[in-house]
Parts: C-alpha cells; structure tokens; sequence
C-alpha cells in the first residue's frame, strides 16, 4: 500500500544538535516483564528522525522503550536523552524530562480507575503549567484527527478496542513532546490509521520530535512513506541497523 502524505524530506539537518537519544552498547538482563533481553544495542538519534525496528513475529514487549525513557537500568551501557544520563539524575529530574515524551505502549498502560479522557490529559496536567481547558481542546482536536468523535469519557474497560488505540495515539502527541515512542501503533487500525499517523508524525519531526517505532508487520516495514531515517531489524537479543539507500 502507497500512502500519499507530503512529498518533503523531513528536515532535520538545520536541527541537527545534540542527539535526542543515545543507547551505547546497551545489554540488559533477562526479565519475565520482556519477549527477550538485548544485547550491545547502539542507537544514535538526532531530532527529527525517526529508527523503524522490526521485531519477531509475537514479540510485543522489548525493553527498548523503557531503556529509551530510563525507566529500567541496563545491565551495561549508557543511555542518554538530550545529553543527560538518565542513571545519573535524580528521580525528579528524570519524571520531568520523561514530560517531555509520548509513547503508545505495547500493553495499553490506561490507569483503570479513571476515564480515558482523564488518562490522556494526565502527563499534560502533572508535567507543564498549562490549564486543563487548554489540554483538552488539544486533546479533543487530535481525537478527531485520529478518527474519534471526540475524547472518549468511559474507563478503559468501557471503551472498544480500536476507540483506545487511538486514544493512545492522541496521548503520544499532546503537548508537543521531544521524542515519542510508537510500540505497535496501528494494532487493530491498520490500514485506516496509516494517513493520519503518518501525517502527524511528518509535523512532529519537523519540529525536531524523534521517533522510535517498533512493528512486527511487515506492511509497516514495507511502507515507503513511513519515511524511516534508521532502520533495524531485531531477531533474539542483537539488533542490526539497516543502512539507508540514497
């Protein structure tokens, strides 16, 4: 399938700074919590690109987002996110630089006692000054670009499947983060997700947001118009970073 999106190439090199994200020679020990550990993964991440990760087929859960976000420690190597080491932060620190990014996780990650609605704005109302009528117009907007009628009020147990997966995207984009991290993003959506998502992940980068996102859908892999700076393919616990093609 050919997505017709904004024919650009993401414009990255006026942004090229300090890299949003670094993983050098990272390994982690083997955990029930992930499909498999990792082993000596580099990734060198500037703003505004974007590294596709093709996992195993039914390999949902890698560390590879948690590292990213410094919510697990490596058994070796260092991570880094706009040039801070995470292990080197405080615990506050760290909760306010984790502000600064979205993610749609490979298991859902809704709090269960609290509207969908509520979960989105969440981040948002702990982790900036901005009012809460504020985050919701902009959440409500990117609903409806996501191709809900608005933001979802029901728990997560009340809403349907496909209804919290774009609930999930809609949460990844709010409030203008720095890096989002993609786990399996169009699960339940595909193909029909694909223009908007890709759509707003070309705005996204070019304002200098990186992007991580992780598939086993070989459509997804395929898809000229993810537009991927980096590509690497995961099979057991190493990575191989694909070359780009000029």
């Amino acid at each position: 399938m050919t997505i017709a999106t904004d024919s650009r190439e993401i414009s990255t090199t006026s942004q090229r700074r300090q890299p949003r994200v670094i993983l050098q020679n990272v390994s982690t020990d083997p955990d029930p919590n992930y499909d498999v550990p990792l082993w000596g993964i580099s990734i060198r991440l500037q703003p505004g690109e974007l590294l596709l990760v093709r996992l195993e087929r039914g390999h949902l859960r890698t560390p590879l987002a948690d590292l990213a976000l410094g919510l697990i420690e490596p058994r070796q190597g260092r991570i880094c996110f706009n040039g801070d080491d995470w292990q080197l932060l405080s615990a506050a620190r760290a909760a306010s630089l984790r502000g600064r990014c979205g993610r749609v996780f490979a298991e859902q990650g809704w709090c269960a006692g609290l509207s969908v609605n509520a979960n989105i704005c969440l981040a948002q109302q702990h982790h900036s000054m901005r009012p809460l009528a504020e985050i919701e117009t902009e959440a409500a907007a990117l609903a409806r670009f996501f191709g809900l009628p608005g933001l979802p009020l029901g728990t997560p147990t009340q809403t349907r499947a496909g209804d919290l997966n774009r609930a999930a995207l809609v949460r990844a984009f709010l409030g203008r983060p720095e890096l989002i991290i993609l786990e399996h993003p169009t699960r339940n959506l595909y193909p029909e997700i694909m223009p908007p998502l890709l759509n707003a992940l070309r705005r996204a980068r070019n304002k200098g947001t990186a992007v991580i996102w992780t598939t086993c859908d070989a459509e997804i892999w395929d898809e000229p118009a993810v537009n991927a700076s980096q590509r690497g393919t995961m099979f057991g616990s190493r990575m191989q970073l694909i070359k780009k093609e000029n």
